[in-house]
């Protein structure tokens, strides 16, 4: 501990109570979700706390990724999740000093690479400060479901879709991300997608279509409305899987999120979606190419 009563450590026993506190307050994600985090993916040893004369005031999560590159390089990488300070200790810089900690940290581990996701667009600008640089992007489409059943309508090929393991899952997302920029997960935690997918009413899917093996990760947001967070096929290929999708899953309106260099006649949004920072090679254009993709990413 420090003169001034700030303490820099990983979370050990009797931390979680905070933390979800802290959560709730700055996320505001039902206790439903929370104590399935803390029961499903909380690892003590990958999650950083700051602490004010003993008192949580910050923490993080660090998931390690590795980052793919266009000409197949892969970096070891973290991407920092659940990056939140008490509302009331919000201003002092508390999560700026956790996040220069964290930084150390992963250098010490031979890491290449942070990502992170921003929980609100203005805090892009508050990670730019920290050194970050936008660098994952996605297309965003809403479509409801009469549209969807008037353009699949007169599809020649019905796609072959069931539920997919965490591996056979990661097999086909790496191999549909090949040749880009992306965020590769490890299996485990395309398993922890599995699990909050099921725990909606969805899953993720194997998808098989003329030859092709792609996949997608579908989330029930509720009773109207489902979340298609991952569709990895071929672009001529999305509007089959997608008609396909909305059969085993009846809603009213349909949220696609594609590869933001996907989809561009079908309009939609493309945003930013994830920012990147390079630790050992500041110069590196990977750090800057456009439509990088990072996808999934437990938002």
């Amino acid at each position: 501990m420090t003169p001034n009563g700030i303490e820099i450590r990983p979370a050990g026993k009797g931390d979680v109570d905070r933390q979800k506190k802290i959560w709730k307050l700055c996320f505001g994600d039902d206790d439903a979700y929370i104590d399935f985090f803390f029961t499903s993916r909380y690892r003590e040893d990958k999650t950083l706390l700051m602490l004010l004369n003993g008192e949580i005031v910050s923490m993080l999560t660090i998931i390690p990724v590795e980052v793919v590159t266009a000409d197949g390089r892969t970096f070891p990488s973290a991407m920092l999740y659940a990056v939140a300070t008490h509302p009331e200790y919000r201003g002092r810089g508390f999560a700026s000093r956790l996040m220069d900690f964290c930084d150390r940290h992963l250098k010490q581990n031979l890491m290449e690479m942070s990502v992170i996701v921003p929980a609100e667009e203005r805090l892009f600008d508050f990670y730019a400060r920290r050194g970050y640089k936008k660098g994952f992007y996605i297309r965003e489409i809403s479509i409801d479901a009469g549209s969807i059943k008037k353009l699949t309508g007169g599809t020649a090929f019905r796609p072959f879709m069931m539920p997919a393991s965490a591996q056979d899952y990661n097999i086909r997302r790496n191999s549909q991300l090949k040749g880009g920029l992306y965020v590769a997960y490890r299996d485990e935690d395309i398993a922890y997608q599995k699990k909050l997918s099921v725990l909606t009413g969805a899953d993720i899917y194997a998808i098989d279509i003329e030859g092709i093996y792609g996949c997608a990760a579908v989330e029930r947001i509720d009773h109207d409305r489902v979340l298609i967070k991952e569709l990895l096929v071929p672009e001529h290929l999305v509007l089959q899987c997608l008609g396909q999708i909305a059969k085993r899953l009846p809603a009213a309106e349909y949220v696609l999120r594609l590869p933001a260099y996907r989809g561009a006649g079908w309009g939609g949004i493309v945003r930013p979606f994830g920012m990147i920072k390079s630790y050992r090679h500041p110069e590196n254009g990977t750090v800057t190419d456009r439509y990088g993709y990072l996808g999934i990413a437990f938002d």
